[in-house]
Formats: structure tokens, sequence, C-alpha cells
């Protein structure tokens, strides 16, 4: 047999499937060539620290820029800070107490949720409990019970981004910062073209309440004052609404040559009066701007 037919090439060595403890390792080491058991074979960190430091896809060589945005007092790094930046714990660590942060709040709040719940429940029995006693009061015929004074449910409202028709010349607002249904459910609000709608008997108010309507309202400049000279347009007027089962009438009426019109007035509020907005007067004049407040005294 000739040498060469001997020869075996690595290449027609029968491919292994698994590796035991107990199978061998050929090394090449600086005292020679030598066997190493499997369950020998060690890779320690300052064997792979090149592979970790050098050639972990992305990773940044050389100066990186870092860039962060501040949530509730922490440091979060945003997508200015250099795309592949080896960070430090000092760099993330923000991010990681916003997540410790954000972790306690959703905990706390988890952990009062059946409490808030609770809570809304007793109180709409409260509500419920109040209604039938004030029903009680005001049928009873024993006249120490109905001396009592009963109180009504505040409906608070603010709104903003005043404007008005051009045609009909109703004022209306954009934004309601505050519905009074969150206080009495059965006061409701309109924005556009405005209204405040009071309860009905029985829906938690008491005939002739006090509330102060307080505000302003503004037109464009080119309409306080004409281009001729001498001239001067109509006064600007706003007149403040009441409608009722038996008709409307004028709860207030405010003007001003300035532009701008503002009051603070006190109305008695019956049963179901609705409250509206409207420029008077011939000028054709167009709400800019404005708001609306109108809260309880007594």
């Amino acid at each position: 047999m000739a040498i060469e037919d001997e020869i075996i090439n690595i290449t027609d060595i029968d491919v292994g499937t698994e590796i035991l403890n107990s199978d061998k390792l050929l090394i090449e080491t600086s005292d020679g060539t030598k066997m190493i058991a499997f369950k020998d074979f060690v890779v320690g960190p300052d064997n792979i620290s090149s592979v970790r430091q050098s050639q972990i896809e992305g990773n940044v060589e050389g100066e990186a820029d870092t860039f962060y945005n501040v949530v509730t007092g922490f440091q979060i790094l945003n997508n200015q800070t250099t795309p592949g930046l080896n960070t430090q714990y000092d760099q993330i660590s923000g991010s990681i107490e916003l997540g410790k942060f954000n972790y306690n709040a959703i905990a706390n709040l988890a952990s009062v949720s059946a409490d808030i719940a609770t809570n809304a429940s007793a109180l709409a029995e409260v509500s419920k409990v109040l209604d039938s006693l004030a029903g009680v009061i005001q049928s009873t015929n024993n006249t120490v019970l109905k001396s009592v004074t009963l109180t009504t449910s505040a409906c608070n409202a603010n709104v903003t981004g005043a404007f008005s028709n051009h045609k009909t010349k109703a004022i209306g607002f954009t934004k309601a910062l505050l519905d009074p249904s969150t206080t009495n459910e059965h006061c409701t609000i309109q924005l556009n073209p405005f209204t405040l709608t009071f309860p009905e008997v029985d829906e938690g108010f008491v005939d002739g309440s006090r509330y102060m309507f307080t505000g302003s309202f503004s037109i464009p400049a080119n309409q306080v004052y004409s281009a001729r000279p001498g001239f001067h347009y109509e006064t600007f007027v706003v007149t403040c609404y009441r409608d009722t089962a038996n008709g409307s009438e004028q709860a207030w009426t405010q003007s001003s040559s300035t532009g701008t019109v503002n009051f603070n007035q006190v109305v008695r509020v019956n049963l179901g009066d609705v409250f509206r907005f409207q420029i008077n007067g011939r000028a054709r004049k167009k709400i800019k701007s404005g708001s609306l407040d109108v809260f309880k005294l007594s």
C-alpha cells in the first residue's frame, strides 16, 4: 500500500453530533500538541475580553456624545446620543430610577384603587339618602322641620376661548375648564352656542340660589374705531339672557367703548334657569376672545 493511501484528511473524519465530558480535544500549546478532556475546557474572561469590547455590534470607539431629557427629576438618555454608545451605569441610572419610581407609583395606585371605588360608592349612597331626607323635610307638616334651610349643590363652571356667530350673534366657547356636572349631575353646559342649564326641582338645587357671573369678552381692535377721522363705531354691548318656561328675559347687560366688556354680576338663579350670551346692537361685531367663570355664593 502506498503511503498516500494512508493519508486521512480532516474532511474525511466522521462528524460527531455531541460532546461528552469524557471526550477530548486536541490543542496546540507552547509545550507541544496535547490532549485535554472536554470537562477541563474552560474559557475565562481574559480569553474573550477582546471580543466583548471591540467586536460587539454597534460599539462606539473613541469619543461619544450623550444627551439627556429630564423626566420628573431623572436624567434619561434621548435619541440625540451617539448611536451604539457603550453605556456605563451612571449614564442609564436615571432610566433605572425612573422605572423604580413608576413601579412604586403604580403599586401605590393599585393599593388605593379599591378604597377609591369604595368611597365613590359610599358617596353615591350618601347623596341618595340626603335627597330622600330633603324630600321628607319639604313634605312634612312639622313647622320645626320646615324651618330647616336646605343647601344647594354647587353648579360652578369655567369656560374659555369665547367667539361669536356672525349671523345669530350668539356667543360660544371652545373649552370647559370646569364642568358643573362634576358637582351636580343635573347642571349642564353647552359650549356652542353657550348655554348653562341649572337643575329642576328635586335635583339637589334650591330655588333662588345666588351665583356670581364674572369674566370678559373682547372684539378685534379694527372693530372699535373706524379708519375715518372723527368716526366711532357703535358701542360694544353684551347681554346675558335668562330662559325660563315662561320665556326669555335679560339677566343683565354690559357695554364698552374700548372693545373689552368686563363684568361681575350677582344673579339669583331659580330652578331650571338657562343662561346664554349674545352681542346686541346694530354693529356687526365679532368676539375674538373671552372667558366666563360662574360660582355659587349662597
